[in-house]
C-alpha cells in the first residue's frame, strides 16, 4: 500500500552546513516530511501558503536574518526555533516580535521564557548519528582526550582548564587545538575516549558538543547547565565536574579506568540514539503541530 503524501513544511533560516537547522532539516527529509527553504527574505503574499502545514523559523546567527513581509496573510501555524541565551537577547526578542510566532521553541536558557510574548516549548538539540558515529571501541582510540571550539574571551574558564590539563596530563594524547566540523569533528570524537565540554563564563548555555560526543560513543566530561538534567543524568549517560581540581581527578580516573568509562559512553550513546536525535526532535515537531 503506498503511503500517504506528506504536506510541506516551509523553514525560514539562513543555511550553515552545521547550523541546528540545517540537521533538522536533513532529519525532516529523511523520516518522510518535504521541506521547503528560504534563506534570506519571504513575501507571504507571494507564496501559496496553502500548500504547507506550517511555518518554521531557525535562529542562525552566522547569516543575516530572514526578512518578512506580509506576516499577517499566514493563518498556519508559524514556530521559531532559538539556539542563544543573555548572548542573542534583544536579537532574539526582535526576530519574535518581526516573526510573531505561535510557538517559541528553546534549546535551552528556559529561565528567559517569561521575557517572550508567545508560548515557550523546551526543543534541545540533537545527534545526528549519520555523520557522529564510530565504530572503534573506547580503549582502542587513540586520542585520551579531545575538545574542539571556540577559544574567544567568553571562554576564558574554559581555556584555563585546557591548559591545566595539557600541563597535568602532558602525558597523554590531547586534542585541544583543532576546529574540525562535521564529517572530521565526528572523526576526532570517534577515536577520542573522552570528549571535554565547558560552556561560556557567565552563560551556561546547554550545547551541540554533548550530543557529539556521546553520538561518537565517547565518555562526554561536562560542566553542568540547567537543562541537561531533563536529559541525562550524571554518572549514568556523561560525567559532570564542578572545579578545576575535579575535572583534573575524573579525567585521570576514567583515563585509568577505561572499562567503567566504556561502560557511561555506551549507556550515553544508547540513550541518545534511543531518544535524542534529530530524528526524534523532527517527529517532535510535527507533533507539536
Amino acid at each position: 500500500m503506498k503511503a500517504a503524501k506528506q504536506t510541506p513544511l516551509l523553514m525560514c533560516y539562513g543555511k550553515t552546513p552545521y547550523t541546528p537547522g540545517s540537521y533538522l532539516e536533513r532529519a525532516l527529509r529523511n523520516i518522510g516530511t518535504p521541506v521547503d527553504t528560504v534563506e534570506k527574505e519571504v513575501d507571504f503574499a507571494k507564496i501559496d501558503l496553502g500548500k504547507y502545514k506550517a511555518i518554521l523559523f531557525v535562529e542562525s546567527p552566522a547569516r543575516p536574518p530572514v526578512v518578512v513581509a506580509n506576516r499577517n496573510l499566514v493563518k498556519i501555524p508559524v514556530i521559531h526555533w532559538i539556539h542563544h541565551g543573555e548572548n542573542r537577547l534583544d536579537t532574539n526578542l526582535e526576530l519574535v516580535a518581526a516573526y510573531r510566532p505561535d510557538l517559541l521553541l528553546m534549546s535551552h536558557s528556559l529561565h528567559l521564557a517569561p521575557l517572550f510574548s508567545t508560548s515557550v516549548e523546551f526543543f534541545p538539540f540533537g545527534a545526528d548519528p549519520h555523520i557522529f558515529r564510530s565504530d572503534i571501541p573506547l580503549p582502542d582510540r587513540t586520542v585520551d582526550i579531545a575538545f574542539a571550539g571556540s577559544h574567544t574571551s567568553i571562554y576564558a574558564e574554559r581555556d584555563a582548564n585546557l591548559r591545566s590539563m595539557e600541563t597535568s596530563l602532558s602525558q597523554r594524547n590531547c586534542s585541544f587545538r583543532k576546529r574540525p566540523y562535521l564529517e572530521k569533528l565526528s572523526e576526532l570524537y570517534g577515536n577520542s575516549k573522552i570528549v571535554f565540554n565547558q560552556t561560556a563564563d557567565h552563560i551556561k548555555t546547554f550545547n551541540m558538543r554533548i550530543f557529539e560526543g556521546m553520538g561518537c560513543g565517547a565518555l562526554v566530561l561536562t560542566d553542568d547547565t540547567p537543562e541537561q538534567s531533563r536529559l541525562f543524568q550524571d554518572g549514568k549517560h556523561y560525567i559532570i565536574f564542578h572545579s578545576t581540581e575535579d575535572l583534573l581527578e575524573k579525567a585521570r580516573y576514567y583515563l585509568d579506568h577505561l572499562d567503567e568509562a566504556a561502560k557511561i559512553a555506551a549507556a550515553g550513546h544508547k540513550h541518545v540514539l534511543k531518544a535524542h536525535t534529530y530524528e526524534h526532535r523532527a517527529r517532535q515537531l510535527l507533533e507539536l503541530f
